[in-house]
Protein backbone atom coordinates (compact mmCIF):
# COMPACT_ATOMS: atom_id res chain seq x y z
CA UNK A 1 0.00 0.00 0.00
CA UNK A 2 1.57 3.69 -1.12
CA UNK A 3 1.09 6.83 0.50
CA UNK A 4 -0.13 9.52 -1.44
CA UNK A 5 0.93 13.04 -0.87
CA UNK A 6 -1.65 15.82 -1.73
CA UNK A 7 -0.41 19.27 -2.74
CA UNK A 8 -2.30 21.93 -4.05
CA UNK A 9 -1.33 25.18 -6.28
CA UNK A 10 -0.76 28.30 -4.47
CA UNK A 11 -3.17 29.91 -3.16
CA UNK A 12 -5.75 27.20 -3.87
CA UNK A 13 -8.59 25.59 -1.86
CA UNK A 14 -8.33 22.10 -0.03
CA UNK A 15 -10.80 21.19 -2.65
CA UNK A 16 -9.52 22.33 -5.56
CA UNK A 17 -9.73 19.93 -9.09
CA UNK A 18 -6.18 21.29 -9.97
CA UNK A 19 -4.32 19.15 -6.53
CA UNK A 20 -1.82 16.54 -6.99
CA UNK A 21 -1.34 13.54 -5.58
CA UNK A 22 2.20 12.21 -5.65
CA UNK A 23 2.54 8.50 -4.89
CA UNK A 24 5.28 8.06 -2.07
CA UNK A 25 6.36 4.20 -3.01
CA UNK A 26 8.93 2.63 -5.46
CA UNK A 27 8.48 3.25 -8.91
CA UNK A 28 9.87 1.07 -11.33
CA UNK A 29 10.15 3.07 -14.18
CA UNK A 30 12.29 5.00 -12.22
CA UNK A 31 14.80 2.05 -11.24
CA UNK A 32 14.71 0.89 -14.98
CA UNK A 33 15.42 4.21 -16.83
CA UNK A 34 16.22 6.28 -13.96
CA UNK A 35 17.41 9.23 -16.25
CA UNK A 36 14.74 9.12 -18.23
CA UNK A 37 12.16 9.37 -15.85
CA UNK A 38 14.00 12.19 -14.06
CA UNK A 39 13.33 14.00 -17.77
CA UNK A 40 9.55 12.89 -17.98
CA UNK A 41 8.79 14.85 -14.44
CA UNK A 42 10.47 17.86 -15.56
CA UNK A 43 13.30 17.64 -13.35
CA UNK A 44 15.84 18.38 -15.71
CA UNK A 45 18.83 19.24 -13.39
CA UNK A 46 18.75 16.00 -11.67
CA UNK A 47 18.00 14.33 -15.00
CA UNK A 48 21.36 15.83 -16.42
CA UNK A 49 23.07 14.42 -13.16
CA UNK A 50 22.18 11.23 -13.52
CA UNK A 51 22.24 10.68 -17.11
CA UNK A 52 25.93 12.08 -16.77
CA UNK A 53 26.49 9.42 -13.71
CA UNK A 54 25.29 6.48 -16.00
CA UNK A 55 27.53 7.71 -18.83
CA UNK A 56 30.22 7.45 -16.67
CA UNK A 57 29.59 4.03 -15.33
CA UNK A 58 28.81 2.33 -18.85
CA UNK A 59 32.75 4.13 -19.34
CA UNK A 60 33.64 2.25 -16.13
CA UNK A 61 32.22 -1.00 -17.08
CA UNK A 62 34.69 -0.77 -20.03
CA UNK A 63 37.85 -0.91 -18.11
CA UNK A 64 39.06 -4.18 -16.98
CA UNK A 65 37.44 -5.74 -13.75
CA UNK A 66 35.08 -2.70 -13.36
CA UNK A 67 31.77 -4.26 -14.72
CA UNK A 68 30.80 -5.52 -11.23
CA UNK A 69 31.57 -2.17 -9.85
CA UNK A 70 29.43 -0.50 -12.44
CA UNK A 71 26.57 -2.93 -12.22
CA UNK A 72 26.26 -2.37 -8.46
CA UNK A 73 26.75 1.37 -8.65
CA UNK A 74 24.22 1.31 -11.30
CA UNK A 75 21.60 -0.41 -9.57
CA UNK A 76 22.09 2.20 -6.14
CA UNK A 77 21.63 4.66 -8.38
CA UNK A 78 18.66 3.18 -10.27
CA UNK A 79 17.29 2.45 -5.94
CA UNK A 80 18.42 6.17 -5.22
CA UNK A 81 16.15 7.41 -8.21
CA UNK A 82 13.18 4.85 -7.89
CA UNK A 83 12.86 5.53 -3.89
CA UNK A 84 13.30 9.08 -3.16
CA UNK A 85 12.64 10.63 -6.92
CA UNK A 86 8.63 11.19 -5.77
CA UNK A 87 9.98 12.73 -2.60
CA UNK A 88 11.98 15.42 -5.38
CA UNK A 89 8.81 16.22 -6.60
CA UNK A 90 7.29 16.66 -3.43
CA UNK A 91 10.03 19.50 -2.67
CA UNK A 92 9.75 21.38 -5.63
CA UNK A 93 6.42 21.78 -5.87
CA UNK A 94 6.85 22.76 -2.41
CA UNK A 95 9.48 25.30 -3.20
CA UNK A 96 7.20 26.33 -6.03
CA UNK A 97 4.79 27.76 -2.99
CA UNK A 98 2.66 24.45 -3.53
CA UNK A 99 0.75 23.53 -0.16
CA UNK A 100 0.92 20.08 1.55
CA UNK A 101 -2.42 19.45 2.52
CA UNK A 102 -2.42 15.97 3.40
CA UNK A 103 -0.95 12.37 3.33
CA UNK A 104 -3.16 9.50 2.39
CA UNK A 105 -2.68 5.31 2.58
CA UNK A 106 -4.33 3.90 -0.21
CA UNK A 107 -3.59 0.96 -2.47
CA UNK A 108 -4.31 3.25 -5.54
CA UNK A 109 -4.68 6.80 -6.99
CA UNK A 110 -8.52 6.56 -7.21
CA UNK A 111 -9.09 5.30 -3.27
CA UNK A 112 -6.80 7.94 -2.54
CA UNK A 113 -8.87 10.53 -4.52
CA UNK A 114 -12.04 9.07 -2.78
CA UNK A 115 -10.58 9.28 0.77
CA UNK A 116 -9.30 12.87 0.25
CA UNK A 117 -11.92 14.24 -1.54
CA UNK A 118 -14.42 12.68 1.22
CA UNK A 119 -12.57 14.19 4.32
CA UNK A 120 -12.39 17.68 2.52
CA UNK A 121 -14.88 20.56 3.26
CA UNK A 122 -16.05 22.18 0.59
CA UNK A 123 -15.11 25.55 1.87
CA UNK A 124 -12.04 25.99 3.71
CA UNK A 125 -12.60 26.85 7.09
CA UNK A 126 -10.45 29.63 7.13
CA UNK A 127 -12.55 31.15 4.79
CA UNK A 128 -15.47 30.29 6.22
CA UNK A 129 -17.52 33.49 8.10
CA UNK A 130 -18.43 32.16 11.88
CA UNK A 131 -21.05 33.77 13.49
CA UNK A 132 -20.02 36.26 16.44
CA UNK A 133 -21.89 34.77 19.73
CA UNK A 134 -21.66 36.77 23.01
CA UNK A 135 -21.96 34.22 25.75
CA UNK A 136 -23.06 35.77 28.85
CA UNK A 137 -20.99 35.94 31.56
CA UNK A 138 -20.89 34.54 34.82
CA UNK A 139 -20.58 35.27 38.29
CA UNK A 140 -17.51 35.68 39.73
CA UNK A 141 -17.02 32.69 41.86
CA UNK A 142 -17.64 32.59 45.61
CA UNK A 143 -14.31 33.24 48.04
CA UNK A 144 -14.98 30.57 49.66
CA UNK A 145 -15.75 27.94 46.82
CA UNK A 146 -13.57 24.20 47.06
CA UNK A 147 -10.78 23.22 44.52
CA UNK A 148 -11.69 20.55 41.96
CA UNK A 149 -13.12 19.77 38.97
CA UNK A 150 -16.73 20.15 40.37
CA UNK A 151 -18.27 23.19 42.01
CA UNK A 152 -19.56 22.32 45.19
CA UNK A 153 -22.61 24.79 44.98
CA UNK A 154 -22.83 25.23 48.99
CA UNK A 155 -23.65 21.59 49.63
CA UNK A 156 -21.40 19.64 52.25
Amino acid sequence: MASYMILTPPGARADDDRARFVADGFSWGAFLFPALWLFAKRMWLFGIAVAVLQILLISLSAIAGGLLAALLLHLALGLLVSLEGPIFIARRLIARDWTLRSIVPARDLETAEEIYFANVPSVDRKSAERPSVDWPRQAPAKAGAGLGLFESYGER
